[in-house]
């Protein structure tokens, strides 16, 4: 059995130049991609699992929101539809 390297050479070599060079690029584009990939930090906590994480501190100090009196109103109040900047009628 061939190695890999071999069978790479061996298909590459059968192409016409223009596609052989279209090959190195495709080469050079992979190596790229490793290098990059290999630089990365390793996964972070996921973007839900960091939120809902914040949100449990947030809570677990009890001063998020705690200005606001009356939640109905305030939602009403901030759902209330207003004139965007630039299209006043």
């Amino acid at each position: 059995m061939k190695l890999i390297t071999e069978q790479i050479i061996e298909e590459v070599t059968s192409l016409p130049p223009e596609m052989q060079e279209e090959a190195l690029d495709f080469v050079r584009f992979l190596k790229l991609k490793h290098r990059k990939a290999a630089a990365q930090p390793p996964e972070q906590e996921p973007n839900g699992t960091k939120l809902a994480r914040l949100m449990e501190e947030i809570a677990a100090r009890g001063t998020a929101f705690k200005d606001i009196k009356d939640p109905a109103a305030w939602q009403r109040e901030i759902r209330k539809d207003r004139p965007l900047p630039g299209r006043e009628d």
